[in-house]
């Protein structure tokens, strides 16, 4: 293999495809950890501007890159990067969308994620590192060029620095309705901020039992997330397709995958308004869970020698049922109820933490599966996320609040009173 198609010029080595893979979560783990004074002080806007350069800078170091050195700093980079959209995006989206639609336009960020993976899918297995990453500039450029210069920041933020006009100006040109309607919805938007306002330190604030409560909902909903195997499951296709002996190739089952990846995300952008969240998320793990069990049953067998020609077909079944399933409910909607629940004003400072939380168990899980899933087997490996979805459901259903068509302040006055439902 030439220095086009490996710019290493050798394999690199189980450890190394780890720290590759997971240096992305690692890396993400930072950015939670001071977005939130970040983005409370200088805008939502600003702040996503800002943290698009490391993903600028990252696929410039790709295009260069001939060690292994250098291909961790470009993922621990994009990760940075990476860290800021699943900390601000979730919450902007919330921020600027009508409480009728705000399930509909907080899916945007999950329909483009799978867009850009299907991309991948199709043109990675064709062109080079190298052109890869000059491919994937383009999408960076144009962020900054249509975001930067013609989006407004958020109607919230505006009210929480005091510059009401702007947030009036703010929602008029985000939801295309006249000024008049604008500063009717404002008020509420002042209500909201005014009843959640607090000057306590993060220490005093932990000791409300309804931010306690927002942060463990928030921050149970990242831990079982991740703990469903998604980035065990998305960065490893292709290997766990070629480890199923089917006769489909493993570059083409991954296309599969991420085309039906696209159009569920697509599909749940349009049903989170009409059905329950709180219903969808457990239907969706239910799902997975059925989805994971029948995976590991396959590998089980292959590993004990069982004759399973007649079985090729589920692998990638159960994955494309996985997809499904996770896509819609458990995938997007998380980030959903991420960007509802919390006060407004501290929702910078507690989304941050909870992305945090979803991340650093992105990390363990992408770091340690290529070493468990050797010494335990892949069977057991596929198992163990089953698991932990099956202990999902039972967290969902016992204490995840329904969100759908309430306004943050209804949100808050139902997490005072314990209501779930």
């Amino acid at each position: 293999m030439g220095p086009e198609n490996n710019p290493l010029q050798r394999p690199t080595t189980v450890l190394e495809d780890s720290w590759i893979t997971s240096l992305h979560s690692l890396g993400a783990a930072v950015c939670p950890l001071f977005i939130g004074p970040l983005a409370n002080k200088y805008g939502r806007k600003n702040t996503m501007i800002i943290f698009s350069l490391p993903m600028l800078a990252s696929n410039i170091i790709l295009i260069f890159a001939n060690t292994v050195s250098l291909f961790y700093i470009a993922r621990f980079l994009i990760g940075v990067g990476t860290g800021c959209v699943f900390s601000v995006v979730p919450l902007y989206v919330a921020e600027i969308s009508s409480v009728e639609n705000r399930g509909f336009t907080s899916l945007f960020m999950s329909v483009t994620i799978s867009f850009q993976q299907l991309v991948v899918y199709i043109i990675g297995p064709y062109v080079t590192i190298r052109n890869l990453a000059i491919i994937s500039l383009i999408p960076s450029g144009l962020f900054l060029l249509t975001f930067g210069l013609f989006v407004p920041d958020s109607p919230y933020y505006f009210i929480l620095v005091n510059k009401k006009e702007n947030a009036i100006n703010s929602l008029t040109r985000l939801r295309q309705i006249s000024k008049s309607y604008a500063e009717k919805e404002i008020l509420d938007v002042i209500n909201s901020v005014e009843q959640s306002k607090t000057k306590k330190s993060p220490r005093e604030m932990f000791r409300s039992k309804i931010v306690l409560k927002c942060f463990l909902i928030s921050s149970g909903l990242m831990f079982f997330q991740q703990f469903t195997g998604i980035l065990a499951i998305i960065p490893y296709l292709q290997t766990i397709f070629d480890a199923t002996n089917t006769s489909i190739p493993g570059e083409i089952s991954v296309m599969i995958v991420g085309l039906v990846q696209l159009n569920t995300t697509a599909l749940t952008s349009k049903i989170i308004d009409i059905i329950d969240r709180k219903k969808l998320l457990i239907a969706s793990n239910m799902g997975v869970f059925l989805s994971l069990v029948s995976l590991g049953a396959y590998f089980f067998l292959l590993s004990n020698g069982s004759n399973v020609s007649k079985l090729n077909w589920l692998p990638i079944s159960s994955i494309l049922g996985y997809i499904i399933c996770f896509n819609l409910g458990i995938g997007p909607i998380v980030w959903t109820i991420a960007g509802e629940i919390f006060p407004s004003d501290l929702k910078t400072y507690l989304n941050g933490l909870a992305t945090f939380t979803n991340i650093m168990c992105g990390f363990t899980i992408s770091m340690l599966f290529p070493n468990v899933s050797l010494f335990l087997g892949m069977a057991w490996s596929v198992w163990i996320f089953a698991i932990c979805t099956a202990l999902s459901i039972i967290f969902i259903a016992l204490f995840v609040p329904e969100t759908r068509g309430k306004t943050f302040l209804d949100i808050q006055v139902m997490l005072r009173e314990g209501k779930i439902k």
